[in-house]
């Protein structure tokens, strides 16, 4: 896949069709500073045990994210689509996938935290398998990689509790210092789609730590 393609190349967004990464990435990282500001606020919901988000949490997201820019805002999408193109979820099966990933990350979660395993290599591998299967089901007709990069910090901040005061005091995720790191991450995806998660997965270690490295 080569790097122009990982871009998304025109948004149709409510304000009319926008075709250069000038005029999308303000859109876009807008919409990532809402989606925080969001997650962040799932913070004040893990008075349980373990907590984790629901479908219902990830389209609400995703609708807070994007709500301005697109009227499909929190919605699946209604085509067959797919990472690189691929369509692994057909239309009719988003939803249940979703509560899937749900029901699945609880699990994983709880099976950690009862062997006393949340270590920052055991969150990384499940941020990074959570992420995987997000893009993997595609939920929506576009914005699924940034929407899927703010759920990272969701479950950081929440599930993990890797959190400060406010968003800004948290560890924020820096998934592109380099070329190496964008080839280890979309790289790791396919990877990670042929049953090989390893790469992805050490792809998040080495990210999460930097990240949480930089807030002490």
């Amino acid at each position: 896949m080569s790097r122009q393609n990982r871009r998304t190349e025109s948004l149709e967004t409510q304000q009319g069709v926008l075709t250069s990464y000038e005029e999308i990435e303000p859109v876009l990282s807008a919409a990532e500073a809402r989606g925080r500001a969001l997650v962040f606020e799932w913070t004040r919901s893990t008075a349980e045990t373990i907590w984790t988000p629901t479908d219902i949490d990830l389209l609400e997201l995703h609708h807070a994210m994007f709500e301005s820019a697109f009227d499909w805002a929190g919605r699946t999408r209604v085509d067959a689509r797919g990472p690189g193109g691929v369509v692994h979820v057909a239309t009719h099966e988003i939803r249940i996938e979703l509560r899937k990933l749900a029901d699945d990350l609880h699990a994983w979660v709880a099976a950690s935290w009862n062997d006393g395993e949340l270590d920052l290599g055991t969150i990384a591998e499940h941020i990074a398998d959570a992420h995987h299967r997000f893009q993997w089901i595609h939920p929506f007709q576009d914005t699924n990689g940034r929407t899927g990069r703010v759920i990272d910090h969701g479950l950081l901040w929440a599930t993990f509790g890797l959190a400060g005061a406010n968003p800004d005091e948290s560890p924020i995720i820096e998934y592109f210092p380099d070329y190496a790191s964008e080839d280890a991450y979309f790289e790791g995806l396919l990877e990670a789609d042929l049953g090989r998660p390893d790469r992805l997965r050490d792809y998040y270690s080495e990210r999460i730590e930097a990240a949480a490295s930089a807030y002490g």
